[in-house]
């Protein structure tokens, strides 16, 4: 999905995607998110994904934005039966004055059901993200939650967990990581010839691989 704007008008992109996943279906959803343009209009993006996992069904969901947008929320609600499983890896950048707000929220309501949420990303410039992520354990399952995010310049990233366990057979784990780039990577890069940006460039690649 792109938008585009080359006035002062603000471009938008406000999807819902909705799946529903019978009885022990597989699915791959691929996001990727982008803008451009050279008008002074805001170029804005508020998905939301809806997901209905039924017994032993499986998706994983891989979004990625990584240039470009000014504002962005995305939202994310889940709901899984017995044996299904849901994994969403996301990677964002943002720069400048842009905002990016992300939302999950995941109820595990089947025994043996599990959840993986994954994200990485990186804040430039004046820019801020809000992650938010909420795992509800309401039968025997398993659920992981990881924000991990790089500062760079005057970035600023706030990461907010929300685990409940609402049955005794219930795990679930949050993990976050803030931090700048490390002095002695630059410094090793640096060492094989590149330049302090080009070095940053590399890390932050590596980063959101």
């Amino acid at each position: 999905c792109g938008v585009h704007t080359e006035n002062g008008e603000p471009a938008r992109h406000n999807g819902i995607h909705r799946f529903f996943l019978e009885e022990g279906a597989r699915v791959k959803y691929i996001e990727k998110h982008y803008a451009e343009g050279d008008g002074t209009g805001g170029r804005i993006m508020n998905p939301t994904t809806i997901i209905s996992l039924e017994e032993g069904a499986q998706m994983e969901m891989d979004t990625t934005q990584i240039k470009g947008v000014d504002s962005t929320k995305r939202v994310t609600n889940a709901d899984l039966k017995e044996d299904a499983r849901l994994v969403i890896k996301e990677k964002i950048m943002t720069s400048g004055s842009q905002t990016a707000t992300t939302d999950f929220t995941v109820e595990l309501n089947g025994n043996n059901s599990s959840a993986e949420i994954s994200s990485r990303s990186v804040a430039k410039g004046n820019s801020k993200q809000e992650f938010y992520s909420a795992l509800h354990g309401n039968a025997e399952c398993a659920g992981h939650s990881e924000c991990d995010s790089i500062i760079m310049e005057n970035g600023f990233v706030k990461s907010v967990p929300e685990i409940i366990a609402n049955d005794v057979n219930a795990s679930l784990i949050h993990e976050a990581a803030i931090g700048k780039i490390a002095g002695e990577q630059i410094t090793k890069l640096m060492t094989l010839g590149l330049s302090h940006e080009e070095a940053e460039a590399q890390i932050v690649k590596g980063f959101l691989k």
